[in-house]
This record gives C-alpha cells, sequence and structure tokens, in this order.
C-alpha cells in the first residue's frame, strides 16, 4: 500500500503562519476527511500537497522517499479538484476532457475519455457544451479531469459546496465509486457529510491538526469539532 508523509509540513505567508508544522501519513486508500472552519489551513494544506505552493518548512515523502512535488512524476499520481472547478465552459465535455488528457500527456486521450467518463457518469453528454449543464454535472467533469491518469491520490476542496441536495447525494455516492480505486482527501465543512463518507477525519485548526480518528471511532462530532475549533 502507498504512503504519502508529511514531516513538519508549515507555510507563512508574511507574518501569518496558515499551516504550521502539520506531520501526517496518509494512506492512498479509502477517504481522508479534512476538516475545518474557514481560515482554518485546509486548502493551503493541499495545495502544498499538489505541489500548487512550495512549503516553507518540511517534506513530503512517498514511501518513505523524499519528493520534489513540482516535478511530473509526482504530479502524475495526484488528482487535484479545486473548490472554484474551473472549467472552459465554452467546450464541450469531450473537448473539455481531451483538453485535460493532453495536458497531462496521456498517449491516448479518447481512450482516456471514454474511460473517465464512464467512471463519472458522463458518457452520454461528451457532445454537450459544459455552459448548459448543472452545477452537478459540471462537478463530474471536474472529477472527470481530476481522475485522468489514474492517479494515485484525490484532493478534492469542497467538492458539494454549492450543490442542491440531490445533487450533494449525487456527488457523494460517485465520491465513494471513485474511492475503491484510490486514495482520496476530501476537504468540507460538512459534518454530516465527512461522517458519512469519510473513513478517517482530521480537524486542523489554525494551522494545526488537532483531531485525527478513525470515523467510527469518533463520538459527538459536532461538539468536538466546536470544542477543538474555538480554542
Amino acid at each position: 500500500m502507498m504512503e504519502l508523509e508529511l514531516i513538519g509540513l508549515t507555510k507563512v505567508f508574511g507574518a501569518k503562519k496558515a499551516v504550521d508544522q502539520v506531520s501526517l501519513v496518509i494512506e492512498l486508500k479509502g477517504v481522508v476527511g479534512l476538516l475545518g472552519p474557514n481560515g482554518a489551513g485546509k486548502t493551503t494544506l493541499m495545495r502544498m500537497i499538489t505541489g500548487y505552493l512550495n512549503p516553507s518548512e518540511g517534506e513530503i515523502r512517498l514511501n518513505n522517499e523524499k519528493v520534489d512535488t513540482r516535478v511530473t512524476s509526482y504530479k502524475s499520481i495526484i488528482g487535484y479538484l479545486p473548490e472554484n472547478n474551473p472549467l472552459y465552459t465554452n467546450l464541450t465535455v469531450g473537448e473539455f476532457l481531451v483538453m485535460a488528457a493532453e495536458i497531462k500527456g496521456l498517449k491516448n486521450a479518447k481512450t482516456e475519455v471514454l474511460k473517465v467518463a464512464s467512471e463519472c457518469g458522463l458518457d452520454q453528454v461528451l457532445g454537450q457544451k459544459i455552459e448548459t449543464m448543472s452545477r452537478g454535472y459540471k462537478q463530474r467533469v471536474g472529477l472527470a479531469g481530476a481522475i485522468m491518469g489514474s492517479p494515485k491520490l484525490l484532493i478534492l476542496d469542497e467538492p458539494t459546496s454549492g450543490l442542491d441536495p440531490n445533487q450533494i447525494v449525487e456527488i457523494r455516492k460517485l465520491i465513494e465509486k471513485l474511492a475503491k480505486k484510490r486514495g482520496v482527501i476530501l476537504s468540507t465543512h460538512i459534518l454530516p457529510e465527512a461522517k458519512q463518507v469519510c473513513s478517517r477525519l482530521l480537524i486542523i485548526s489554525q494551522g494545526k491538526i488537532v483531531m485525527d480518528a478513525e470515523t467510527r471511532d469518533v463520538k459527538n462530532l459536532e461538539k468536538k469539532f466546536v470544542d477543538l475549533t474555538s480554542k
């Protein structure tokens, strides 16, 4: 089983320490929930794992070997869907996914597009313009782009934000399905969602991990969350 290890990961912006000495070992299987209030450091931590940001201190190891998160060989194992889901809405679903495959340097783009479209329930809408789709289907397109190339770790920043209740249920089910083939780190502030989807819960507050527990072992999550993030 592949493992991603964060050792003393820290990010400083000016006088603010956004992430403060985070050390974790994450097995690349199942869904890990990253919970915290706005400004707690969730997005900054995920961006360092993806290589979008370089840490001010600390390092990342993959299977006990230090990695440079900027190199292609590392980036190829990461799939990332940011909260704002940056799509080219003037393209069709198929055009967007082909572009994503080409950006990732995949040799057989067409085969890969058909595979991820099938996984994300987009088979019947490959010819549809993204701008005409519901928000829920736009999230499916973003997820399809993120799993392009079969990454070992999928990082999702607030993937159900702004969705209606039915769309939330559909995207949760899709995430659970995708997690059967890869590890998932899911950032959310919706505690019931975390309890339902995640096997492990991390709470981050003021840049520090203040709780790390198996979901089944956590009682009264709502109270714990308030207690741990209001100090």
